[in-house]
């Protein structure tokens, strides 16, 4: 398992910038409007639908960190 969490990293990290960018402010709001609508609030993004388990959550606001059943 973990030669494949470390495959998913670096293809993750050599997108980074141009295929994964973090939405600047005015995206953000946008995006948070839209989600909204949906149901997900306080949502700004999301990854194709695939559940990626993190083994523990974020030192920083890792509260924020969850998935559609909840569970982080």
């Amino acid at each position: 398992m973990v030669n494949y969490t470390n495959r998913v990293m670096t293809a993750l990290e050599s997108a980074m910038g141009h295929e994964i960018a973090w939405p600047d402010r005015q995206e953000r709001v946008v995006n948070s409007a839209h989600f909204a609508g949906l149901g997900f609030l306080g949502c700004i993004g999301l990854v194709d639908g695939t559940l990626v388990k993190l083994s523990q959550r974020p030192r920083d606001d890792g509260e924020t960190y969850f998935d559609r059943k909840n569970a982080w």
